[in-house]
């Protein structure tokens, strides 16, 4: 979701930013909320102006009927114990937090950057090779990819083109210029034209992937999916993983929801990079313990945010259709 917004946004022209320095209490108190069922994750400005900014106003809280979405609610205490130590309870401690993190992300890109293993380099597809199409006509025809035609490969220049525009610069608070990144993307290519099988590391800066080990992974990819069937007849596999300890000590406990944040609008990317270039992608479940240690050592110490499988859809009847 906040992939779509933000690239819809910024097509507009509207400098779409977002912002998880935001103190958590009063926006929770502005929009009617239940602290203890619900909350809020991020802001997301739109437009700018070079007037200066006026004195914030009271505003009355806002309520809404809602209708509830089930019969029963399923209570999952860790969640609100999590976002309740990670709030901000004010304005300063907002923007203190933003301050540090800015200061604090200048230094402290956590992507990978040594190579030790075979680069295989990448040319993402310009964008008069993409199929001209609104990221409006892209955003309705995305979904999530129930079933994968296993035989079926996608091109070493579309998976850089995914590659490129997931891991390209991110407009949030959290970063000090957006091209900075608390995310690393590792692959493991099944069915992937002129790259070997096997599991790699993106390689942003050199444009290229660093081949970490070499070998037929369909089973362990459906493994490391909870058993799915999905990532084992996938193209390719892509994990955004991050060093978490590292993280929380530069950012504090906020910076769990900056990290969480910055998974999602990246594989939010691509999913939408994905279905422009007219393939399938689902984002998945995995064991998170068992992921690190696949791509180990390479990825020891670091922790999972996101899992999106790419390739041709199929349809369970048998009745391909290329998406």
């Amino acid at each position: 979701m906040h992939a779509n917004l933000l690239a819809v946004a910024g097509a507009e022209g509207l400098v779409p930013r977002a912002v998880v320095g935001f103190a958590d209490r009063p926006v929770e108190h502005l929009l009617g909320l239940d602290p203890k069922k619900e909350g809020a994750l991020t802001l997301v400005p739109l437009g700018w102006s070079q007037a200066d900014v006026p004195s914030a106003r009271d505003m009355a809280e806002i309520h809404f009927e809602t209708a509830p979405l089930s019969e029963t609610e399923i209570d999952y205490p860790a969640i609100r114990q999590m976002h309740a130590a990670s709030s901000l309870e004010s304005g300063a401690e907002a923007t203190a937090w933003r301050r540090e993190a800015r200061d604090r992300s200048e230094a402290q890109d956590l992507r990978a950057s040594i190579v030790d293993g075979r680069l295989f380099s990448l040319k993402p597809l310009t964008n008069k090779d993409i199929p001209s199409e609104s990221i409006e006509a892209v955003i309705q025809r995305r979904g999530s990819t129930r079933a994968f035609e296993r035989e079926a490969s996608i091109s070493l220049e579309q998976l850089a083109t995914l590659l490129d525009r997931a891991s390209g610069k991110l407009p949030a608070d959290f970063l000090a210029c957006g091209d900075e990144s608390l995310i690393g993307f590792y692959v493991i290519a099944h069915a992937v034209e002129e790259l070997p099988p096997g599991a790699y590391y993106y390689q942003r800066e050199a444009r290229s992937l660093e081949l970490l080990r070499e070998g037929d992974f369909r089973n362990v990819a459906g493994r490391l999916g909870l058993f799915q069937e999905l990532p084992a007849d996938a193209a390719a596999n892509i994990y955004c993983l991050t060093d978490l300890d590292r993280v929380l000590n530069t950012w504090g406990n906020r910076g769990y929801r900056a990290v969480q944040l910055e998974g999602g609008i990246r594989g939010g990317r691509m999913y939408l990079a994905a279905y422009a270039q007219r393939f399938g992608a689902t984002g998945l479940t995995f064991l998170d313990r068992e992921v690190v240690d696949f791509f180990s050592p390479h990825a020891r110490g670091k922790s999972v945010m996101f899992l999106v499988a790419v390739g041709r859809s199929v349809f369970r009847s048998g009745l391909s259709r290329r998406v």
